[in-house]
């Protein structure tokens, strides 16, 4: 038989909102180093799928 699971929700929000509390403030003060590192990643995934797309058109030419 299964053991009920008692959640408590207001201690389950505090425990929440304590760990967002500081990865926000944290997110905050280095801004602009991530927003730096989304900008690559994002130019490599799509270069990736530009890669990946003229190799998809080349097989396909190949084939016919």
């Amino acid at each position: 038989m299964r053991i009920p699971i008692n959640i408590d929700i207001e201690y389950t929000a505090k425990a929440i909102v304590g760990i967002a509390s500081p990865v926000l403030g944290v997110v905050t003060s280095f801004q602009e180093q991530v927003e730096w590192h989304l900008r690559i990643a994002s130019l490599l995934v799509g270069l990736a799928v530009g890669i990946l797309s003229v190799v998809a058109m080349v097989r396909k030419m190949r084939r016919r």
